[in-house]
């Protein structure tokens, strides 16, 4: 009998834990300190969508510009911009660190986007992403593989050479 109520308190133990992040917080005022001041009359699909679907929307642009040429979006006004997270996106909201960073941090999510483009530095974005040190990192394994292909071209040469000798 002991034995069912260590298995029964343990099984209730355990989904309390894993039940933990449902039902910690759902205090308004635990959630994040959004920025929504903007530059643009509108946004390019409802604020409700982009809060659920922002990386779809994200994604799906990258793949039509990238994969089919489509580089423009059509608002929701009728109006066409340009399918571009530096330039549509930050074009309108002023601080990446204050709009994207801010839930970003919140839901310890790291998206890769920051990988290849640069926050630019207008529209008070002062911040630059990391891609400088992997523009040198790119730029030193590119040098150590030519210097690589030389050594095998220089190599290559002299057994040639030396075949041809014969």
């Amino acid at each position: 009998m002991n034995e069912k109520i260590l298995i029964f308190s343990g099984l209730v133990v355990f989904l309390l834990g894993a039940s933990f992040p449902f039902w910690q917080s759902i205090d308004p005022d635990d959630f994040p300190k959004v920025a929504m001041e903007t530059k643009g009359e509108q946004c390019v699909a409802p604020a409700e969508y982009m809060r659920k679907n922002h990386m779809l929307l994200l994604n799906n642009w990258r793949d039509s510009v990238v994969r089919d040429g489509e580089r423009f979006h059509i608002m929701p006004d009728g109006s066409r911009v340009e399918k571009s997270l530096t330039k549509t996106c930050l074009g309108c909201h002023v601080s990446k660190k204050q709009f994207c960073e801010e839930c970003h941090t919140y839901a310890s999510v790291k998206p890769y986007c920051w990988e290849c483009h640069v926050v630019p530095k207008s529209g008070g974005h002062t911040e630059l992403s990391g891609i400088e040190t992997d523009e040198i990192k790119q730029l030193e394994l590119l040098n150590n593989l030519l210097a690589r292909n030389q050594q095998f071209s220089d190599s290559n040469l002299q057994l040639l050479e030396m075949k041809n000798d014969q």
